[in-house]
């Protein structure tokens, strides 16, 4: 009997997982960069930064997704929350970015999410965080 309440457990937790599309998009490459693309290591204050990452359709069907970041400043405050929204047909991959000016300096966590849209915030891709010090 507790081999069947595992077994069904199990099957629940795969079946929810694949439901909410958890592992269809991976993202890789996360890095600032100016508007013509070339990397910023030592992004200064009111820079304007793009937060770029590559998104790969892994789930041999097209998807829907939201490209969100997240700028949480050193005192745990969210200072800016962007988003941009598009598709990529299976297998396809392309770069995503979102430009962000920090204002102030001092040390900022970048909070990377992947959904497949802003109403129900079913998660595509695991959340990246990224640390950067502005100057």
């Amino acid at each position: 009997m507790k081999f069947l309440l595992a077994l069904f457990f199990s099957l629940g937790m795969i079946g929810i997982n694949s439901a909410y599309g958890y592992g269809e998009v991976s993202t890789s490459d996360f890095k600032i960069v100016n508007s013509l693309g070339q990397n910023i290591n030592s992004p200064v204050v009111d820079q304007q930064l793009n937060l770029q990452a590559s998104l790969k359709d892994v789930s041999q069907k097209d998807v829907n997704w939201v490209y969100v970041a997240q700028i949480i400043d050193s005192n745990d405050a969210v200072s800016d929350l962007n988003y941009a929204t598009g598709s990529l047909v299976a297998n396809q991959t392309l770069t995503a970015a979102l430009s962000w000016t920090p204002h102030t300096s001092g040390t900022y966590k970048i909070q990377v999410f992947v959904w497949d849209n802003l109403r129900n915030i079913n998660p595509l891709a695991p959340m990246s965080t990224f640390t950067v010090t502005v100057t």
